[in-house]
C-alpha cells in the first residue's frame, strides 16, 4: 500500500525548471522494490521566489526521514538557463542530511518542508535573484502547451462519449465559478465557418466606440497567447497572464480525481477568460467559438441573447460532418431560448437548418443582415467605405447588427433608433470601423524594401476577397510578387491556389510547412503540435497541386518548397 508525502520547496534561483530526479534506481532492501511516483502539483509564484509542491508516493511504514536519506534531490535548469553555473550540484543541496545550505523540518509523518537557509553560495543567489515577468510567463505557456489541443480534444470526446459540455462545466466549477457566476456577465456568441474572428473584433471596436468596457475572446493567436483575451480592444498583460493561469491551474490540479485529469489546451483558456472578465468587470464579452458550436465549450454560457453565424464552408469535416447541413446544425448549437440570432449564411438549405434551431431552441428569431453595400447610400458614406479595409467588407454588416442588437436590449440609453437589422451608421459605428485592428486579415507591413501582405484566408470566399486585396494593392508596382502559401486541415488547397491564381501573376511561390523550431522561433506561444514529415508532405502536395494549375492553363512554374 503508498501513502503519500507532500513536499515544498522554496528557491530563489530564477528561470529554473522544476522537477524532482532520483540520481540512481533506487534499491531498497526494506520491502520498497518499486520507483517512488511523483507528481508536480503547484508553483506559486511570489516576489522572486516560486515554491513547487511535490507529492511523492512511498511504502506505508517507511520512514519519511529515512526515505530523504536515499534521494538525491535537485532542481533542472531551464535550457535558456543552463549557463547560470556550471555545477549544479555544487549550488544546490543533494541530499538533506549532507548539505547545510538546507534545513528539514518534519511537520507529521507525511508533510515535509525543505527551505533554502543562507550559506557559501549565497554570491550565486544575488546574482540571479531577479526573475522577469518574461520567465514567469513562460513557464506559464509551456505547461499550458502540454495541455491536449481543441480539435484533439473535441476528437478524443466524441470518439470516447464524453459530454464536451459536460467537461466544461466540471472544469470549471474545479476553478471556483458556477453557472450562475457566467450569467453575472452579458454574451454576444459568434460562430460560423470564416469570419469569425473579424467579425467579433468590428464589434469590439464599434462597442468600445460607445463608451462599454468590452471583453473579447477568440482564437487563435499569432504571436502571443495574451492576444486570445482582450479587455478594451488590447491583450491582457502577460503579467495579468500568468498570474491567472497559475491561480487556476493550481486549483485545478489539486482538484484531480485522476493523473491528466486536466482541461485540453482551448478549454482551459476559455474558463481562463470568464475568471479575466469577471475579475476586470466588463460590460459585454464577445465570445468567438473555437470549432463548430453545439459542442464548443464555450456554449457553456447559459444566457446569450444575441448571436451571430458567418458564412459556412467545408471544415473541420471529421469533427463536424462531411456536409455544409451537417456544419450549420453544429454552428446554429449556440442559440438560446429568446436570441436574437443575425448572419451572412447565403445558403437556402442551410437558412433553413438555421431557422429550424431557432425554433427547436424555443422563441429564437433570425435575421439575415443587409448587404454591406446598402449602409453606403450617401457621397461622403461612399468616401469612407473606399478608405475601410477589405475585410470589412465580408463581415461588416454583421458586426454592426450585431453591436445595433446587443444595444437595444441591453442600454437602450445608448440608441435611438429601435429598427430591428436595418442598414443605417451612426458615428460610433463609423469611428469603430475605422478604429479596430485585426492583425493578419488583409495586412499590409513595410520591413526594409520589403511590403508584406498578410491574410489568413482559407475559404473560397475570404480567398476571393484576399486576392482581389493583393491585385489591388500592386496594380502599380512593377516589383517581382512573391507567394508564401501554407494551410493546415484537411482543406482543398487546389480550389484556393486556383483562386489566387486568377488575380495574380506570381514571379516565385513558396510553400512551406507549420514546422517550427529554435532557429525560426525563440517564443513558446506557437501552440503547434503536428509531425515535421506530415507538414512536408502536405507542403508537396500544394506544391503538386500549383504544378498541375501551371500545366491546366500553360504557365511556367516557379514553385519551390
Amino acid at each position: 500500500m503508498l501513502a503519500s508525502l507532500e513536499v515544498r520547496f522554496t528557491l530563489s534561483f530564477p528561470g529554473l525548471e522544476i522537477g524532482l530526479m532520483l540520481k540512481r534506481h533506487l534499491k531498497i532492501k526494506e520491502n520498497l522494490a518499486n520507483m517512488f511516483s511523483l507528481y508536480v502539483r503547484r508553483v506559486v509564484y511570489g516576489g522572486h521566489e516560486f515554491s513547487p509542491l511535490l507529492t511523492l508516493q512511498y511504502q506505508r511504514g517507511y520512514s519519511p526521514r529515512k526515505l530523504f536519506k536515499m534521494l538525491n534531490i535537485y532542481f533542472l535548469y531551464h535550457p535558456r538557463q543552463l549557463k547560470m553555473f556550471q555545477t549544479f550540484e555544487e549550488c544546490v543541496f543533494q541530499s538533506t542530511q549532507k548539505r547545510p545550505c538546507s534545513t528539514l523540518i518534519e511537520k507529521s509523518n507525511k508533510q515535509i518542508i525543505l527551505q533554502r537557509t543562507p550559506n557559501k553560495y549565497k554570491s550565486n543567489e544575488q546574482k540571479y535573484v531577479q526573475y522577469t515577468e518574461d520567465q514567469k510567463y513562460g513557464e506559464a505557456i509551456e505547461t499550458l502547451n502540454a495541455l491536449q489541443t481543441n480539435a484533439e480534444a473535441l476528437r478524443l470526446s466524441m470518439k470516447h462519449n464524453i459530454n464536451h459540455l459536460e467537461d466544461t462545466h466540471k472544469y470549471l466549477l474545479r476553478s471556483g465559478l458556477t453557472l450562475f457566476d457566467l450569467k453575472e456577465l452579458s454574451y454576444i456568441h459568434v460562430s460560423g465557418t470564416k469570419g469569425k474572428g473579424s467579425t467579433c473584433a468590428l464589434t469590439e471596436s464599434i462597442l468600445y466606440a460607445y463608451g462599454l468596457k468590452t471583453g473579447f475572446y477568440s482564437s487563435p493567436h499569432l504571436v502571443s497567447v495574451t492576444e486570445r483575451i482582450r479587455v478594451n480592444g488590447e491583450p491582457i498583460s502577460k503579467e495579468k497572464f500568468t498570474r491567472y493561469f497559475w491561480k487556476i491551474y493550481d486549483k485545478l490540479q489539486d482538484a484531480q480525481d485522476y493523473e491528466h485529469d486536466m482541461p485540453g489546451y482551448f478549454k482551459f483558456l476559455t474558463i481562463l477568460a470568464f475568471h479575466v472578465f469577471l475579475e476586470e468587470r466588463v460590460d459585454v464579452v464577445i465570445l468567438e467559438v473555437g470549432i463548430g458550436g453545439e459542442l464548443d465549450c464555450t456554449n457553456i454560457v447559459p444566457n446569450t441573447k444575441t448571436v451571430g453565424i458567418t458564412s459556412l464552408g467545408l471544415e473541420h469535416t471529421n469533427l463536424l460532418g462531411e456536409t455544409l447541413n451537417e456544419i450549420a446544425w453544429q454552428k446554429a448549437g449556440i442559440i438560446k431560448p429568446g436570441s436574437m440570432v443575425y448572419t451572412t449564411v447565403a445558403q437556402e438549405d442551410c437558412i433553413r437548418i438555421i431557422r429550424d434551431r431557432c425554433k427547436e431552441k424555443g422563441g429564437a428569431d433570425l435575421h439575415k443582415v443587409p448587404d454591406f453595400e446598402l449602409y453606403f447610400q450617401d457621397e461622403k458614406d461612399r468616401e469612407l467605405k473606399k478608405s475601410l479595409n477589405h475585410v470589412i467588407l465580408l463581415n461588416g454588416s454583421l458586426a454592426i447588427q450585431l453591436a445595433y442588437d446587443w444595444l437595444r436590449q441591453n442600454r437602450k440609453d445608448m440608441t435611438e433608433r429601435k429598427e430591428i437589422n436595418k442598414a443605417y451608421l451612426t458615428k460610433q459605428v463609423v469611428e469603430g470601423l475605422i478604429n479596430c485592428h485585426w492583425p493578419g486579415r488583409c495586412q499590409m507591413i513595410k520591413y526594409l524594401n520589403l511590403n508584406m501582405y498578410l491574410d489568413g484566408a482559407h475559404t473560397s470566399e475570404s480567398m476571393k476577397i484576399c486576392g482581389s486585396w493583393f491585385s489591388q494593392s500592386v496594380s502599380y508596382s512593377e516589383n517581382p510578387k512573391i507567394l508564401i502559401f501554407n494551410i493546415t486541415g484537411d482543406r482543398d488547397s487546389t480550389t484556393l491556389l486556383k483562386i489566387l491564381k486568377s488575380f495574380s501573376v506570381f514571379d516565385l511561390v513558396c510553400f512551406l510547412p507549420n514546422v517550427i523550431t529554435s532557429a525560426t522561433t525563440n517564443t513558446p506561444d506557437t501552440q503547434l503540435i503536428h509531425a515535421h514529415r506530415e507538414q512536408l508532405e502536405r507542403a508537396k502536395m500544394h506544391a503538386c497541386n500549383w504544378e498541375l494549375l501551371c500545366l491546366e492553363d500553360q504557365t511556367p512554374n516557379f514553385a519551390k518548397i
